[in-house]
């Protein structure tokens, strides 16, 4: 097998093992401390974290995807709605590159592009078939 499609499937593998945890619950030690509408936030802002890295990652995988100049009906189909590819890009870069702004309108162009949960979903699953 070609070694760039076992370099591009070992992003997706990462991308996915991030994808598995999203929903996990934060371990907290001595829990009893805190009071559970607490506890509840700080498992939605991790869950948005995990999703986050997530996402980026996938974006990393369709990078290579792109760059080898692979053919996939279904990937290329999806591929082709260029406001969500280059908003995830936007995405990807404000999640893996320092940024002032805690929350920045690279991130949120993703989260409010029409349909961007379906799409990245999609993709994910059109890349699991592909591999």
């Amino acid at each position: 097998m070609d070694p760039e499609i076992i370099s591009l499937h070992k992003r997706w593998c990462t991308a996915d093992a991030v994808k598995q945890f999203i929903s996990a619950d934060v371990p907290v030690k001595r829990s009893e401390e805190y009071p559970q509408w607490f506890k509840d936030l700080g498992n939605k802002a991790s869950m948005f974290h995990r999703l986050s890295v997530w996402y980026a990652l996938l974006y990393v995988v369709v990078e290579g995807f792109r760059e080898l100049k692979l053919i996939h009906p279904e990937i290329d189909n999806l591929l082709k709605n260029d406001e969500c590819v280059d908003c995830l890009r936007l995405f990807r870069n404000a999640i893996f590159h320092y940024q002032k702004d805690p929350l920045t309108e690279k991130e949120f162009k993703f989260l409010e592009a029409k349909d961007s949960e379906k799409w990245i979903r999609e993709l994910n699953k059109a890349l699991e078939n592909f591999f």
